[in-house]
């Protein structure tokens, strides 16, 4: 349920009402779209599309969704901050407040110059710096309030990666890496290597920058793990990965794989939303290969609504069913509500 859905208690009756009727057993519901608050927060500035400073969002659907035996599990997008044209409009907000935390990729620095020029235009947004000394720590305490406050079955990690392969160029995190022993971090994110470097040494260089910046996510979720037993143990910890685990690893430093083998993540959600049956089925092959049977209960097949025709949808949930992972998630409840008619094809395959 992407936030748009929470923003009243009828639009939270609605969706409460549609899982029930249509068996949907878990609601993933995004309480953090942009470094912003969908619930009561005492760290994170409230959301703007929230009008009544006195709702909570959150604390109603999980007190109407337990009513009806329906799990629910808190939706955050980790590093991705913001993505409108405008400043967000509170000076508590991390964009405003903590700009040299922002990563960026090698054409822009942290300067209030570069700041302005990356301000997104139809991409993704702009992204924390995973990697920056400060960045962990601060995303912990988020999540801490927000598990210790409601009674959540689930906190669910999404955008839990760097934004693409050039990023990680954040001054403050490239100096550290550079203090801890890693080199000189300008010339790792360099597209050639010095004169004085075999093309042995600089491929060992950028192998060593790959694993930190990898490392730097799975130290995240491995600390959120910890910090959920700890505060909550019964909630489930899940994350939403890119669905091609080659990709996943080397080009966004999201070693999903890593994360259920340790015991870092309970679920994860491989975003398999490719409209062909043949480019899903072979980002499942990709997860056959790599994976023992043991770990394809905790998989949950991410499948889009918003690309495909619902018979489309249809087929690739039953391919889930014959290819036997736990479940699937469907994205986004938004799609259903504003076409019931596409689930007249789905309710065969969806219930029992």
């Amino acid at each position: 349920m992407v936030r748009n859905a929470l923003i009243s208690e009828r639009t939270i009756d609605d969706a409460i009402n549609f899982a029930d009727r249509y068996g949907f057993n878990n609601l993933i519901v995004q309480v953090r779209g942009r470094g912003d608050a969908l619930y009561q927060s005492n760290i994170v500035p409230r959301s703007a599309i929230l009008k009544d400073d006195s709702f909570d969002p959150l604390a109603l659907i999980i007190k109407k969704a337990h009513a009806k035996g329906i799990k629910v599990h808190a939706w955050v997008n980790v590093y991705l901050l913001w993505s409108a044209k405008s400043d967000p409009y509170s000076d508590e907000h991390i964009f405003n407040a903590h700009p040299d935390w922002i990563d960026h990729n090698g054409q822009n620095g942290n300067n209030k110059a570069d700041r302005e020029r990356i301000k997104p235009t139809g991409d993704e947004g702009v992204y924390l710096a995973p990697h920056h000394p400060e960045v962990t720590p601060y995303l912990l305490s988020v999540f801490r309030e927000l598990v210790a406050k409601y009674d959540l079955d689930g906190l669910h990690l999404d955008y839990v990666r760097y934004k693409d392969a050039d990023y990680g160029n954040n001054r403050a995190a490239l100096e550290y890496y550079k203090k801890s022993g890693g080199g000189e971090p300008l010339a790792l994110l360099s597209t050639v290597w010095s004169k004085a470097d075999s093309v042995t040494q600089f491929t060992n260089k950028l192998v060593k920058w790959s694993d930190y910046r990898r490392q730097a996510i799975t130290d995240l979720v491995k600390k959120t793990k910890e910090m959920v037993l700890e505060v909550r143990p019964d909630c489930i910890v899940s994350a939403a990965v890119k669905p091609n685990l080659y990709d996943a690893r080397n080009r966004f430093f999201q070693e999903w794989d890593v994360w259920l083998a340790a015991g870092y993540v309970d679920w994860v959600f491989p975003m398999n939303y490719a409209v062909s049956l043949r480019s899903f089925a072979a980002n499942i092959d990709i997860i056959y290969d790599n994976l023992p049977p043991k770990y394809r209960d905790r998989i949950i097949m991410g499948i889009a609504t918003y690309n495909q025709s619902a018979f489309d949808v249809a087929d690739k949930i039953k391919y889930t069913r014959v290819t036997r992972f736990r479940g699937v998630s469907l994205f986004s409840y938004n799609v259903l509500k504003d076409n019931p008619r596409y689930l007249y094809p789905l309710r065969r395959v969806l219930l029992p």
